[in-house]
């Protein structure tokens, strides 16, 4: 009965208590075991003559830096040599140059006369996203750099000393054969008043803010716009300057409000649908058709060359 008994014991407590102290030993041990074998992604070897850039790591909260690996699934590298070639004018001051080689790598601002000297570090440039259509920028302030397949509008709101990247709503990016051209200018900023609601007070209140004017417009082939909107806050402590680029075209504020999962990208507008059927705004966007950059002195188009960067 005793041989039983522990029999029963070894097979019911031991063995399943050995089993699970090797499944522990085994799993604590595999993150060293996989860091040392380099079954991650492996770091880049250096090169000589060239750097090593990581893009697309979230080091902060809604932001885009170039960094080490911190996340295995983002952690695309290139190698990005010095040489550079000169990729568009705005005029005989301003200017893009693309540092990298056979069209690909990161974008600088150059403003000789103000001394403003900007490498944009995200994101790096690939051939596919450099615009194949108009781009023309006659803002001073404003200055945007599209990207070609609408992934991203690089902008910035302070002559090029600093720039962000805007988003393009997925209802409204269209590919680039259907894009006739970019455009950033400056304009005033426009106050919208609308109806604003607060978790301590259900009923709503009338809420006005400011939209930047320094913005971009995509005018497609067909004659509609996609806009760039800059919401800045009166409140100092709460103005933000993130932008995002969308289409009038077909929006529903019913579909808006439900939060239908079909119309991804129209949730950004929320509760501040209203701010774009103001008729004030609605008429400043559509005038942007209008809007001619003659006399222009810059460039018409990007323009890269493969091989001729130095």
């Amino acid at each position: 009965m005793n041989h039983k008994l522990k029999g029963l014991f070894l097979l019911l407590v031991v063995v399943p208590a050995i089993i699970w102290l090797s499944v522990y030993l085994v799993g604590s041990s595999r993150p060293d075991q996989v860091q040392k074998v380099g079954l991650d992604i492996p770091m880049a070897e250096p090169r000589e003559g060239y750097e090593i850039v990581y893009p697309y790591m979230y080091d902060f909260p809604n932001e885009l830096t170039i960094s080490t690996i911190t996340h295995y699934e983002k952690a695309t590298y290139y190698y990005l040599s010095q040489k550079r070639q000169v990729v568009y004018r705005y005029d005989e001051h301003r200017y893009l140059e693309l540092q990298g080689e056979n069209c690909e790598g990161l974008m600088w601002y150059h403003d000789d006369a103000n001394n403003i000297h900007t490498r944009i570090n995200i994101p790096f440039f690939t051939k596919t996203q450099l615009p194949t259509f108009h781009y023309y920028n006659p803002g001073k302030k404003y200055i945007a750099i599209p990207a070609n397949d609408m992934s991203f509008v690089l902008y910035s709101l302070d002559q090029g000393r600093t720039f962000r990247i805007g988003e393009v709503t997925s209802y409204a990016a269209m590919p680039a054969e259907r894009v006739e051209r970019f455009i950033g200018v400056d304009d005033s900023s426009l106050n919208v008043t609308f109806k604003d609601v607060r978790k301590s007070d259900p009923n709503g209140f009338m809420n006005t803010i400011a939209i930047s004017g320094n913005t971009g417009y995509f005018i497609l082939n067909n004659g509609d716009v996609l806009f760039g909107e800059t919401v800045l806050y009166n409140h100092e402590a709460l103005r933000t300057f993130e932008q995002a680029f969308h289409s009038l075209k077909g929006i529903d504020p019913s579909l808006i409000q439900q939060k239908n999962p079909n119309f991804k990208g129209m949730q950004f507008f929320g509760k501040y649908w209203q701010i774009y059927h103001n008729p004030n705004y609605l008429e400043r966007v559509q005038a942007a058709r209008s809007i001619r950059p003659e006399p222009y002195q810059g460039w018409d188009k990007i323009r890269c060359v493969v091989g001729t960067e130095k």
